[in-house]
């Protein structure tokens, strides 16, 4: 009988591990915009601002301070598995445990300040406020059955946006860094978005600024995962020893030499019965299943000063951003 878990009811635990922090930050779609009237830039940044809009570049203001809700739902992937209870040694599950679906849900508040440094170069700062990260999982073997969890968190990090435009379009190319803690797990996870974009500014119509584009993201994730979680808040059963019985059948039926490899974490767990006070800690690898996804969104120009922005992304990945940007000038150039 080949082995594969030694406490499969209790990797609900690890879903705690697998609410993957998505960072809500996305590049700013304003870039520089040819073609119109020569004005005077009266501002310090960006840097060759005047030069450029003496020459008909229209730029954004330099400054901006914005917020931005996100959603996404996307398939994860495990490929190494440990468990423990309580101080007993971590078991390998790498190779016993098969999984079905692994889905990862985020919902969050992204706070970003952004500066113009160059009139190709943007830099920013975000926090973030994960309101909810819940994970659904479908376990095959050894025996099938769904479990899941929710929890929140925050973090922050930083990015920069590169823009550019030709023929009537523009580009941009956005890369951050994120690190955001889960209330469950013992280090913050990173997070890689790069997001190229193309674009074109429409102009205004009805008094809205109309601009549109298209782009692909790819994310990637701190792969290793470790953390804890009380099997009463993991696994239906525990606090009135069902799940203990199922287990028990189930280790009753390996042979001696699989039953030595998880002897340790079924004693621990059947020695908190009834109450199901097992600590179960966890340590995984999971990266996302399908890295790339596909984008549309446009920007709406309530004002020079006032932008919002709505993007979609979808193929593999389900994302929703809504966003509110307020943009000023801060230190004039003085010429």
């Amino acid at each position: 009988m080949p082995l594969r878990s030694s406490i499969p009811g209790a990797f609900r635990g690890l879903l705690f591990g697998l609410a993957i922090a998505l960072a809500p930050a996305r590049a700013l779609a304003q870039a520089p915009d040819a073609g119109n009237a020569a004005e005077k830039w009266p501002y310090a940044l960006p840097l060759f601002g005047d030069a450029l809009s003496g020459r008909g570049i229209r730029m954004p203001l330099p400054i901006g301070l914005g917020v931005n809700y996100a959603f996404a739902d996307q398939p994860i992937k495990i490929s190494r598995l440990a468990v423990g209870a309580n101080d007993s040694e971590m078991v390998d599950m790498t190779n016993f445990i098969v999984f079905d679906d692994l889905n990862s849900r985020v919902h969050a508040l992204n706070f970003r300040a952004d500066l113009w440094v160059l009139p190709f170069l943007n830099l920013y700062g975000m926090g973030n406020y994960l309101i909810q990260a819940e994970t659904d999982v479908s376990i095959i073997e050894p025996f099938a059955f769904n479990a899941g969890a929710k929890q929140s968190g925050y973090g922050g990090g930083f990015g920069f946006t590169a823009a550019g435009g030709a023929l009537g379009f523009f580009g941009t190319l956005d890369l951050n860094w994120t690190w955001n803690k889960m209330e469950n797990l013992d280090a913050p996870v990173g997070t890689f978005l790069l997001t190229p974009r193309i674009g074109k500014n429409l102009g205004k119509h009805g008094g809205i600024e109309w601009i549109v584009w298209v782009g692909a993201m790819r994310q990637s994730i701190a792969s290793e995962t470790k953390g804890q979680i009380n099997l009463n808040d993991a696994v239906d059963g525990a606090g009135d020893g069902s799940f203990q019985d199922r287990m028990q059948a189930w280790f009753d039926g390996l042979p001696p030499s699989q039953q030595a490899i998880v002897r340790r974490v079924v004693d621990e767990i059947q020695a908190g019965r009834p109450a199901g006070g097992t600590l179960i800690r966890y340590d995984l690898d999971k990266s996302i299943a399908y890295p790339w996804n596909l984008l549309v969104g446009g920007e709406f120009g309530l004002s020079r000063a006032w932008r919002l922005r709505a993007e979609v992304g979808f193929i593999h990945r389900t994302q929703l951003v809504l966003g509110l940007n307020y943009r000023f000038g801060g230190f004039t150039s003085g010429r």
